[in-house]
């Protein structure tokens, strides 16, 4: 529809990009401009004149007349000069958002309203674009196996993704902000840390810094780090910021060193037990190996000469030179296991007997592979000679230990006539004084009653020194009984959480502790009790690892609800115990684990039952296990 006169505002209307429409009080358009038609599909004079609610979707409709009257009634907008997000609906039925502004025309009456229409389609779909980018960005740093850490140029933290929150055992929330090195690195390293991402921010590093340092996680735990940091900059090369990645290398670093302390100690053992192995290839290419051992067997410095074949056949004793290459020569021809002997000649002169065991297996390209031991059995026949000697004392110490296993019986038999010889002998001693009288009677008798005299009293002394010898045998031999000692049980069950701590992390695990206050302090093997829990909390680690992570929690309670008893309970919620297995959860040997040996609980009961308690399991509601351990408290008087 053209407004009569005035061409001018018709031209306007129709350049304008946005859709424009005028409608009357009643609804009804009045005015829809060409943008507007390319807009919704219409021709003007489809839309002119019928209500503008045409142009809504259903939800829309039907409040539209209605909002209308209140708002001529009551002049309170609820659009009008405010703009909003709307969906409107085409020609074809399709439904698209639109951003709808609408003002009153002033100065006309009936009121006119003039409503601008832009199509947002485009600007929804770029930001449903870049919040998809968004979820799979902070998705990216969910899932990365390596913590991912931004910081400011102060040093704080400006993010830090989940697995640096597992790493440290601490909440998002509570880092942000943070002085990174305040807070997380340990003391002895800040220093250096602060001195590299000073090089980095000068640019005096390269590109990037690798590093590696203590950092401090929850219940006063450490973790190794290993680093890999770089600058941020700007377009103009201004530091922004520093971004890094580090990898818990705790374990590896553990390994690493248990490794090189098991090859310390393989070297010493070889050392010990004069035996070397070696790894060597035929054709030979260079790689061999050949262990430290035999370079000292062989006498020979790793720092100026290096081990072959050729170095042993030479050293081997001219008597067995021919066999032991024979015997070589024969064995590289067919693949297998062998065994030999032979003596050889050390650069001092020493003779010494060696034994070589050795496998030999074929390898691509023709090469053999050929792995093996050599033994210096040089003392081993100066054994042998003493196999005879050593097989007679193996026997006598059988026959000890026999006597060992009777040694409370024969110490009870022996015990009594040891006491009576010794009641016989002060019985003749007090009787000396009669035998004294009767000596002094007779002449020349003084001196034998001085000989029984002494003699009497080395029989007593010597009975007595022997009922206590076989006193200390009997003690040696008797079971000793669980050593208990005064313990705080809520100690004892933060020490157990404090241990579990890395495990349950590891396995996305909470543990969680509701221990009870003022609880009496027990008299128990505290570090058995400990052994209960840990088996409890580890078996309950192993069963939620069928549940999604944000539900696996293991909540460790003590408390004293009877008089006599203290309660500690280990609950989950994971599967539970199957009904069919409850009677036998207890059981040597009983176990639903596929490397499990079934003595954890049967043991753990057993160490409840030695201290008078009692260890039992039921269902925890609504799902999972609860293992409860009652401990007996003192009563007063005891």
């Amino acid at each position: 529809m053209a407004f009569a006169g005035v061409p001018e505002m018709q031209a306007l209307l129709d350049a304008t990009v946005d859709a424009v429409m005028i409608i009357n009080a009643r609804g009804e358009v009045e005015v829809f401009n060409r943008s507007a038609e390319r807009l919704f599909g219409y021709v003007a004079q489809e839309v002119i004149g019928r209500n503008v609610s045409v142009l809504m979707t259903d939800r829309d409709r039907n409040s539209h007349d209605g909002y209308m009257q209140r708002y001529m009634g009551t002049g309170v907008p609820h659009i009008i000069g405010i703009g909003r997000e709307v969906d409107a609906r085409r020609k074809d039925g399709s439904v698209f958002p639109v951003f709808l502004s609408v003002g009153r025309i002033e100065g006309m009456d009936p009121p006119r309203f003039v409503g601008f229409l832009h199509d947002i389609t485009l600007r929804r779909e770029t930001m449903a674009a870049i919040r998809r980018e968004r979820d799979r960005a902070n998705m990216y740093l969910d899932v990365a196996q390596v913590i991912l850490l931004a910081l400011a140029i102060d040093g704080r933290v400006q993010l830090i993704n989940r697995k640096g929150c597992e790493v440290l055992g601490r909440r998002e929330i509570d880092l942000l902000g943070r002085d990174w090195v305040e807070v997380v690195v340990a003391e002895p390293s800040r220093e250096h840390v602060r001195r590299q991402l000073r090089m980095l921010a000068d640019g005096d590093a390269g590109g990037e810094i690798y590093c590696e340092y203590d950092v401090l996680c929850s219940g006063d735990n450490r973790r190794l780090i290993a680093w890999r940091c770089v600058a941020l900059r700007d377009n103009d090369g201004r530091l922004t910021g520093f971004l890094s990645s580090g990898e818990d290398i705790t374990e590896r670093r553990a390994i690493e060193a248990s490794a090189a302390r098991a090859t310390e100690l393989l070297n010493e053992a070889q050392e010990i037990a004069r035996v070397g192995n070696f790894e060597l290839h035929l054709p030979s290419s260079g790689d061999d190996f050949w262990s430290p051992q035999l370079y000292r067997l062989f006498q020979i410095d790793p720092a100026t000469a290096r081990m072959s074949v050729g170095r042993i056949v030479a050293a081997v004793h001219p008597d067995d030179r021919d066999r032991c290459e024979r015997e070589w020569q024969e064995a590289a021809t067919e693949p297998g296991s062998f065994s030999t002997e032979y003596r050889i000649i050390t650069p001092d002169g020493q003779t010494r007997h060696v034994r070589s065991t050795y496998h030999m297996t074929p390898t691509p390209g023709g090469r053999v592979r050929i792995v093996g031991t050599l033994l210096d059995v040089t003392d081993g026949k100066r054994a042998e000679e003493e196999a005879a000697i050593a097989q007679q004392r193996m026997t006598h110490v059988a026959r000890l230990a026999t006597m060992g296993e009777m040694a409370a019986g024969i110490a009870h038999e022996l015990n009594q006539p040891l006491s009576a010889i010794a009641n016989y002998a002060n019985a003749a001693t007090r009787i000396l004084p009669a035998a004294e009288v009767m000596a002094a009677a007779l002449p020349g008798q003084s001196e034998s009653v001085e000989d029984v005299r002494t003699a009497l009293t080395q029989i007593a002394a010597q009975a007595l020194r022997a009922g206590e010898v076989i006193r200390r045998l009997r003690s040696l031999v008797q079971r000793r009984d669980t050593r208990r000692e005064p313990a705080d049980i809520n100690q004892l069950v933060e020490e157990v959480i404090s241990f579990s701590q890395s495990d349950a992390r590891l396995h996305n695990v909470r543990l969680r502790a509701e221990l009870g206050a003022a609880l009496p302090t027990l008299q128990i093997d505290g570090i058995q009790i400990q052994q209960v829990l840990l088996n409890l909390i580890r078996n309950s680690i192993e069963a939620l690892q069928g549940q999604p992570t944000a539900e696996r929690e293991v909540v460790i309670t003590t408390s004293q609800p009877a008089a006599k008893d203290l309660v500690i309970s280990v609950s989950d919620n994971g599967p539970g115990v199957s009904p069919d297995f409850v009677s036998q959860v207890f059981d040597p040997f009983c176990t639903t684990k596929e490397a499990g040996t079934g003595l954890g609980l049967a043991i753990s009961r057993s160490i409840a039952e030695a201290h008078r308690g009692r260890l039992s399991y039921e269902p925890n509601a609504p799902r999972g296990a609860r293992f409860t351990l009652r401990l007996p408290c003192p009563q007063p008087g005891e």
